[in-house]
């Protein structure tokens, strides 16, 4: 026994002494394999790998009696091969790489006009850095922001009609705010157009039918009376009828007037036009910017069908102060902005503008009254719009702004007839009175505030209100020597008016470079008050009043939103987003859904092909008997058993942008259009008490299209031409025996061509020709020949007389079935420079194009016949303004 465990420890001992034996070994550029086999027989070692370990591999070591560990260590180092020393093997495997970290910072600031200091929304700015090329669009604000890989960098900032700026290479170690102050390229300065907010829309996004605007592009297009319009000049887009022909109508994709929101730096507004449409309520003076959309929606806006419309005012010079006066045939205004204080951070804008049609016609119908002394008539009317916003810079990071406008027309006429009988000494007097007043009230209290480098914030708080007020009045009066002999009187009033107060947060976060991220919401308190009527009547022994039960309606309407522009790729885009709604109204609440998704594939540098579709809800309607814009219009809130209307559209598009500042696009829409609202037929025989839902019937339309336009936004020529080929069609279960009829602007074909010649910095001449398939009306085709009722009575001077009715009336027809002729029109204006200002020369309708307007019945050769009716001739206008 005690022999055996000798000789156990002896075997023990050598096995130790064999194990801690060290390596000796030389290679020098020796497959891997080949020192493995010298390991092995030294060490009785094992190694386990995969073949592609050691594809190719090829190693050096030297060792003399050094331990296994070590010299694999030693012939591993840099190969990529890692071992494991498990037993009696050697396990190798492929090392893991390490990616090195990169930090990476952000660069925000804004982008300003050097001279105005205003902001410059739509600009890009860029980087060239060792990782490649990145850049950033800034919001309405001109505020952007772009994250960065830390070392050398350069940043580039560019905008439309302004001259790049480009930094010069700096290191970015931190996050870093950088502002640009962009100079505006002068008249006919031959420079390279590297940016146009357009083409953005068009190539680089994922919009499909937007478009913006700049207060001059809105001020070369020429309109009747010298009046340049933001909305007459969106008339010249495809898919946009103007509806009545001189007027500030907008009918965008077969869609009703009331399915636009138009927005005043981002509130509604419910009523823009002046005198019936003539005339839209922005003061051009006042704007800096416009965006339009009417397909695919942003996120961030709901609660109309078919298109909005942003009106961004200017924020007023820091450096000094600025004005322009324009003295016109019809209107006047003048616009003043500069600093107030000399810190540089407060600001002011200051517009108004006036028609002065009641200076003209006051005394013309004085001069007509003057020659018919039995007859007086008094005609006067004038609309007053006022802009004024207050801005203050508390930092870069910080402003608040104070805005208000106020617009207002007013009509007043009078008719009056005096006639006396010397013969029987009778004085009989008749007076007719209308007055009629409506506008906007609209205050906004505004806070915009950097959070970070990525995120952008605004809150604002705003009171709106719209009113309409109608006063008629009737009186006459039979008076025989000094004793009243008859007297009848009657007074007729009605008010309509919305009052909404606005509590909202939009922000704009921007996590990286591929995501851009705007959610907020909104909280309004509505309060409607829909046409509430009352009559008078007072004649011998009998005096009346009747009032209607319309109502004030309350209504509370909540708003969310979230929408994410993810740029996938170089190739790929996509925008999706959400709008959820709230419409609390009599103790029932509504609610909308509408989700937004966009997408942009763009094969090559210079085209790019989009789909979208966009789901909107709306809450409000308003109620029209006319073709043109009304103060008699009401907006009645969704109440009863009517549901909010809906629309789905989807839209596909191909743009093409060959050259710098050239764009060809082509679009196509399709649109369900769903609980639309209007009047039923026979709404006049419904009896007043029966309220607003009695009067109104509930229905749905399509609307299908194409788009075609190339634009040209750069050089001495430039401009668009466009063409549209439109469908659109209602059915209301009370309306035309529920079958479907035509929209009242279907207008089948539509083409515009706009022209801008700058040849010279003191000359400018404009061009602009309108062509659109005509309106559709409806013509009785057949009428009932009914009795003639006659019917004899004495006067007050003892005359006999007869009274007789005819009773014919027209039968019920389709709605809609009949297709005014085609309408084209010319406009021209020359704008001429001069030291302290400009002249602006237009001709509206230039070659007198008798354009059928309306249709109206008469008679010829005693027989029934329909007569077409032109109003707009040639006009021509001119207006001067001063620049201080």
């Amino acid at each position: 026994m005690r022999s055996a465990l000798v000789l156990a420890s002896l075997l023990l001992a050598g096995a130790g002494m064999c194990q801690a034996r060290g390596i000796t070994i030389r290679a020098v550029n020796q497959k891997a394999e080949t020192v493995f086999a010298d390991i092995m027989r030294q060490t009785g070692k094992n190694f386990i790998y995969t073949p592609d370990i050691l594809r190719n591999l090829k190693v050096s070591v030297s060792a003399a009696d050094e331990p296994l560990d070590r010299v694999l260590e030693r012939m591993f180092r840099d190969t990529g091969v890692s071992f494991r020393i498990r037993g009696n093997n050697v396990i190798l495997s492929a090392k893991k790489k390490t990616v090195p970290v990169v930090r990476r910072f952000t660069v925000s600031g804004f982008v300003r006009d050097a001279e105005t200091g205003e902001p410059l929304p739509g600009a890009v700015v860029a980087s060239a850095s060792s990782s490649g090329r990145k850049g950033s669009a800034t919001n309405a604000y001109g505020f952007y922001s772009i994250s960065l890989p830390s070392g050398e960098t350069v940043l580039t900032s560019t905008c439309f009609d302004f001259l790049m700026k480009r930094t010069g290479t700096f290191r970015l170690r931190r996050d870093t705010t950088i502002d640009f102050s962009l100079e505006k390229v002068k008249e006919l300065e031959e420079v390279v157009v590297t940016a146009s907010r357009n083409r953005l829309h068009a190539v680089e996004s994922t919009d499909v039918g937007s478009s913006s605007l700049s207060a001059s592009m809105v001020k070369a297009t020429p309109v009747i009376l010298g009046e340049s319009d933001v909305i007459k000049t969106l008339q010249l887009d495809p898919g946009v009828s103007a509806g009545v022909e001189g007027l500030a109508g907008m009918y965008v994709h077969g869609g009703n007037s009331d399915e636009n929101m138009y927005m005043l730096d981002n509130i509604p507004l419910y009523n823009i036009n002046h005198l019936g449409g003539l005339f839209s309520a922005f003061n051009t003076d006042a704007i800096r910017s416009v965006d339009f959309y009417k397909s695919s929606f942003p996120a961030k806006y709901d609660g109309r069908l078919s298109s909005f419309l942003d009106v961004h005012t200017k924020d007023g010079r820091t450096d000094r102060h600025h004005g322009a006066f324009t003295l016109g045939l019809t209107s006047g205004s003048i616009g003043i902005d500069g600093p107030i204080g000399k810190s540089g951070k407060t600001s002011y804008v200051f517009g108004l503008r006036r028609s002065w049609l009641d200076l003209l016609t006051l005394p013309a119908t004085a001069i007509v009254s003057a020659s018919m002394p039995e007859e007086k008539f008094t005609f006067g009317y004038n609309y007053t719009d006022l802009n004024l916003k207050l801005t203050h810079r508390f930092s870069d990071r910080s402003r608040l702004t104070l805005s208000g406008y106020y617009g207002e027309d007013y009509l007043h006429a009078v008719n009056k007839n005096d006639w006396t009988s010397f013969e029987n000494e009778i004085r009989e007097r008749d007076e007719t009175v209308n007055n009629m007043r409506w506008g906007n009230i609209l205050v906004t209290a505004g806070w915009n505030y950097v959070f970070s480098p990525k995120i952008f914030g605004e809150f604002t708080g705003a009171y709106t209100r719209y009113f309409s007020r109608l006063r008629h009045s009737e009186g006459y009066r039979t008076d025989k020597a000094d004793s009243l002999l008859y007297l009848s009187e009657s007074r007729y009033l009605t008010d309509n008016s919305i009052d909404d107060w606005i509590l909202k947060g939009d922000f704009d976060w921007r996590p990286d470079d591929s995501h851009r991220v705007n959610f907020g919401g909104a909280l309004t308190f509505h309060s409607f008050q829909p046409g509430k009527g009352a009559r008078v009547i007072t004649k011998p022994g009998i005096e009346a009043e009747a009032c209607d039960n319309t109502r004030r309606y309350f209504a509370t309407e909540l708003n969310a939103y979230i929408g994410d522009d993810w740029n996938i790729s170089e190739r790929w885009r996509l925008n999706a987003g959400l709008h959820a709604s709230l419409f609390h109204i009599d103790g029932k609440t509504r609610y909308g859904i509408s989700p937004r998704l966009s997408v942009r594939f763009k094969p090559e540098s210079d085209w790019a092909v989009k789909a979208s579709y966009a789901r909107a809800t709306q809450y409000v309607h308003q109620i029209s008997e006319s073709n043109i814009s009304l103060p008699t219009d009401q907006w009645v809130p969704i109440t009863g058993s009517f549901k909010p209307q809906t629309s789905d559209k989807i839209s596909v598009g191909g743009y093409w942008s060959p050259l710098s500042g050239i764009t060809v696009s082509a679009e196509a829409y399709y649109k369900w259009l769903r609980n639309l609202v209007d009047y039923r037929d026979g709404y006049q025989l419904v009896p007043p008490l029966s309220g607003w839902n009695a009067l109104l019937t509930s229905g749905k339309g399509t609307a299908k299209g194409i788009d075609f336009k190339i634009a040209r936004e750069s050089g001495k020529v430039t401009g668009h031409v466009a063409y549209s080929l439109m469908w659109a069609d209602r059915k209301f279960a009370g309306r035309n025996g529920g079958r479907t009829y035509p929209a009242r602007f279907d207008n089948r074909h539509k083409i515009n061509v706009l022209v801008s010649w700058h040849p010279h910095e003191k000359w400018d001449f404009n061009f602009s020709w309108t062509g659109m398939s005509g309106n559709m009306v409806t013509l009785p085709v057949q009428e009932w020949n009914g009795p003639k009722i006659s019917e004899e009575y004495e006067d007050i001077y003892g005359n006999q007389n007869y009274y007789g009715l005819n009773m014919d009336l027209p039968l019920a027809c389709d709605i809609n079935n009949y297709r005014l002729p085609f309408y084209h029109r010319l406009d021209l204006s020359v704008v001429r420079h001069t030291k302290r200002g400009y002249w602006t020369i237009s001709v509206y309708n230039a070659y007198c194009a008798r354009n059928t307007l309306f249709i109206n019945k008469g008679e010829r050769n005693f027989k029934p016949v329909f007569q077409k009716v032109s109003l707009l001739p040639i006009i021509p206008s001119f207006s001067y303004t001063w620049l201080f």
